[in-house]
């Protein structure tokens, strides 16, 4: 936090104290004159002294210097704000306020007459008077002016008061002695007053800079944390796809293996391998499924839900490994229908129930379905180890875990309830979750009786596959693709794999390989399947479109790519081709191929 010793903020709080001072001191500027004028002018009538006209121009002199210095500082304000390093040198302002003081000072002694009979219309008692009323007014209305700058203060009032009050106290008599004590106090409650008015105007700036610094340290501390959020995202998008690559082809130098040693002793060992791969591309593929959802390329279709079909889905899918660890799971279902998107509340309560089994050694888990409110809410009820209150509030951050110090890939990579976060959101649920240690957890979801946002209905990107139909023998069974990527290995394992499943494989690394093989066999080409990151300034968008052009049709094309940045999986889907991200499982694609 900023503090008063902050040699940065006290050399601004002096910059913007000394503009104060210019600024007000320029509003009194003309008041100042005018006054003094009266003045003089009054007391030459009443005496005809030309002491009177020394005074006169001893006062408008230092106030037509004055002036100027304010308006030289005003000029270099305006060109410096305060905090830029303005030239701020106070001391000839000071000096020339000192001047104007001494000048209001020896007003008792320059334009009252000697004491004795007076020849004007006036005593010298009234004359002495009306000065000190004048002299007073021009105290108090200097206030303003001199209390920015204490040292301006002090060089105004005191002098002026001491001289003033020495001259009434020359004159002698009851009243020159009760004027030079008036005077006296007078002046001293000035001093007195300017001096906390300076204080409060001080600590008053002193709040503002400290509230505008603390908010510039605020916004610069937002931007640096949206600066490390973006490098982060870039970072894991660019980590990701460099390792979808490898992976990629992995999985189908795996899969081409296992199946070429059909019958062979190491078709096991090709098999473990396969399924290794398989682990690690789950892995990748939640994180994925993050990037799309942030993409807005996840839309939830909604509709009338059976919770009974969901829960036979949950009860398939998780009842041998409930009997397996000695658990139970049991479904209790109330309400049979639910609005909202089948496939979507699934993924939820299938995380759910997935992570109870995890952590349950007894007892078991509960799915049920109860009216809530003016909904329902689905919730997941484990008898586990429950979670400690400390991490409640950071379960569903991305890559938060309990008791996996050790980042055990078994274990996932954490980011299981970031998605379900996500996927809450879209279904215009509430989330929420209770557990005691020792006695078990339950995870719910609430979803209103109908969603207050319901979007245009729209197919779930992840979803694609599933909805692809059965292969059938059309057109060429077997057919004739072009494969563009610029990673050799990927081109060499996804040839493998698929030789058996095509009549022929083209393969290109550039684009301008792939652009020969269209001018030679573009008419016999049935499919492509493109690389969205090619080596060249061309996306794989761009170059299908081009390949495209140079068959004269439009070639069935799959857009395959390793990307997990939400404006790159949102221009993948926007481009209207269909979309595999790597690693691509190997019989997705030989489906995806036939389907075209």
């Amino acid at each position: 936090m900023t503090t008063a010793a902050d040699p940065k903020l006290e050399a601004e709080l002096r910059e913007r104290l000394l503009e104060q001072l210019y600024l007000m001191g320029g509003s009194t500027i003309v008041a100042a004159p005018v006054t003094g004028a009266i003045t003089w002018l009054l007391f030459y009538w009443l005496t005809g002294r030309s002491a009177v006209l020394v005074w006169a121009g001893l006062l408008h002199g230092t106030q037509l210097w004055r002036w100027l210095v304010i308006r030289r500082n005003v000029q270099a304000f305006r060109a410096h704000p305060p905090g830029t390093g303005t030239p701020n040198d106070p001391r000839p302002y000071v000096l020339l306020l000192g001047a104007s003081g001494l000048a209001w000072g020896l007003a008792s002694w320059l334009l009252l007459p000697p004491a004795g009979p007076s020849a004007g219309p006036l005593s010298v008692t009234e004359m002495a008077a009306i000065l000190a009323v004048m002299a007073f007014g021009m105290m108090a209305g200097s206030v303003p002016g001199v209390s920015p700058w204490h040292m301006a203060v002090l060089a105004w009032m005191p002098p002026a008061t001491l001289i003033l009050s020495l001259g009434f106290l020359w004159y002698g008599g009851l009243i020159g002695w009760l004027l030079g004590a008036c005077t006296m106090l007078f002046g001293g409650s000035m001093v007195s007053f300017a001096l906390v008015q300076h204080r409060l105007l001080a600590e008053g700036l002193r709040s503002q800079v400290e509230k505008r610094t603390l908010s510039e340290q605020v916004l610069a501390q937002s931007r640096d944390l949206e600066r490390l959020t973006q490098e982060r995202s870039r970072f894991f998008a660019s980590a990701s796809h460099d390792l979808r690559q490898p992976v990629h082809a992995l999985a189908l130098f795996s899969s081409a293996l296992r199946r070429d040693l059909a019958g062979h002793p190491a078709q096991a060992v090709a098999g473990r391998v396969v399924e290794a791969t398989q682990q690690v591309s789950d892995l990748l593929n939640a994180m994925l499924d993050i990037s799309k959802i942030d993409a807005g390329a996840v839309r939830p279709v909604f509709g009338h839900v059976a919770l009974d079909t969901v829960f036979m889905r949950l009860n398939q899918i998780y009842e041998q490994r409930a009997a397996a660890a000695g658990l139970s799971l049991r479904f209790h279902v109330s309400p049979r229908k639910v609005f909202t998107d089948a496939e979507l509340l699934f993924r939820i309560l299938s995380n759910f129930t997935d992570n109870a089994l995890k952590y349950c050694q007894r007892g078991g888990i509960l799915v049920s379905a109860r009216p809530h409110g003016s909904g329902v809410r689905l919730a997941v009820w484990d008898t586990g180890r429950g979670i400690d209150d400390q991490h409640l509030p950071r379960l569903f951050e991305e890559f938060y875990q309990v008791d996996n110090a050790h980042r055990d890939i078994a274990n996932g990579l954490g980011i299981g309830l970031a998605i379900v976060k996500r996927l809450g959101a879209l279904l215009d649920g509430q989330l929420g979750l209770r557990s005691v240690p020792g006695r078990g957890s339950v995870f719910w979801i609430d979803l209103p009786e109908l969603p207050r946002n319901v979007p245009e209905p729209g197919l779930p990107p992840d979803a694609l596959l599933r909805a692809l139909p059965p292969v059938t023998q059309t057109g060429h069974a077997r057919p004739n693709v072009l494969l563009l990527d610029d990673e050799a290995s990927v081109c060499e394992a996804m040839r493998i794999w698929l030789q058996p499943h095509c009549a022929a494989i083209h393969v290109a690394q550039t684009l301008e390989e792939a652009r020969q093989v269209m001018a030679r066999e573009g008419h016999a080409i049935d499919a492509m399947v493109v690389d969205f990151r090619l080596a060249g300034p061309e996306n794989g968008i761009e170059a299908t479109r081009m390949l495209r052009g140079a068959a004269r049709r439009d070639v069935p094309a799959i857009l395959v790519t390793g990307d997990t940045d939400p404006a790159r999986v949102r221009a993948a889907y926007e481009s209207g081709l269909v979309v595999m991200f790597k690693p691509v499982q190997p019989e997705q694609l030989v489906k995806a191929l036939h389907a075209l």
